[in-house]
C-alpha cells in the first residue's frame, strides 16, 4: 500500500472482492461506506499510525473494521439476515453507538475518563458481532473481530488518549478531528 492510505479505496476494493465471491447481483456493494465514515477511517488510520509508530499495524486495524464494516453491510443489503439477526444488527448498533458518544464525551469533558467502561463495552461488541457474522463469515473474519477489539481495547492505547499525562499535542489533535467527525457521523445517522 501506498504512503497515500485512504479508506475509501480500500472500501470498494473490499466490496468488490466480497461481492464477486458471494452475491450474484453486484449492486449490493456500492456505496456501503460514504464520504464521512471514510473520512473518519482515515484520521483513525492516521491516530493509529500516531500510537503505534507502525504504519502497516494501523492499516490493519483499519482494513479489519472496513472488511468487517463492507461484510456485515452487504450481508444486510442482500437481507441475508433473518428477523432475530436482524434483531441483533440493532443492539450491535446501540453499543457502537454508546461507545462513540462515549469517546466523544471522555474527550470533551475532563475528568469523565473510565477505561473499564470503554473495555467492557468493547468486549460486548466482540461477542455480539462474532455471534451474529459466525454463520455467515470465516474463522479468518472472526480473527479480524479480535484485532479490533483487541487493539482498542489496550490500556495503553486508551490512556494514550484521555490521561492527561500520557496524550501528546499530536494525539489531542488528531482526537479533535476524529471527534468532529463522530459528531458528524452521528448527526447524519450514520452512526
Amino acid at each position: 500500500m501506498t504512503a497515500d492510505f485512504r479508506a475509501l479505496d480500500v472500501s470498494y476494493e473490499v466490496q468488490k472482492s466480497f461481492a464477486n465471491k458471494f452475491f450474484t447481483n453486484k449492486s449490493v456493494a456500492k456505496g456501503l461506506i460514504d464520504n464521512n465514515s471514510a473520512s473518519l477511517l482515515d484520521h483513525l488510520y492516521k491516530l493509529i499510525k500516531i500510537y503505534t509508530k507502525n504504519k502497516k499495524e494501523a492499516e490493519k486495524v483499519v482494513r479489519n473494521i472496513i472488511k468487517i464494516s463492507v461484510k456485515i453491510g452487504m450481508l444486510e443489503r442482500s437481507e441475508k439476515f433473518n428477523t432475530d439477526e436482524q434483531a441483533k444488527l440493532t443492539r450491535i448498533r446501540l453499543n457502537l453507538r454508546t461507545i462513540m458518544m462515549t469517546i466523544i464525551s471522555f474527550y470533551q469533558v475532563d475528568h469523565t475518563y473510565d477505561r473499564n467502561f470503554i473495555i467492557t463495552h468493547l468486549s460486548e461488541l466482540k461477542n455480539q458481532l462474532q455471534n451474529l457474522v459466525k454463520p455467515y463469515l470465516t474463522d479468518k473474519s472472526l480473527g479480524r473481530i479480535d484485532n479490533i477489539i483487541e487493539f482498542f481495547s489496550e490500556p495503553d492505547f486508551l490512556d494514550s488518549l484521555y490521561s492527561p499525562n500520557k496524550r501528546n499535542s499530536e494525539t489531542v489533535t488528531q482526537m479533535g478531528v476524529i471527534v468532529d467527525n463522530l459528531n458528524k457521523c452521528i448527526e447524519i445517522g450514520v452512526l
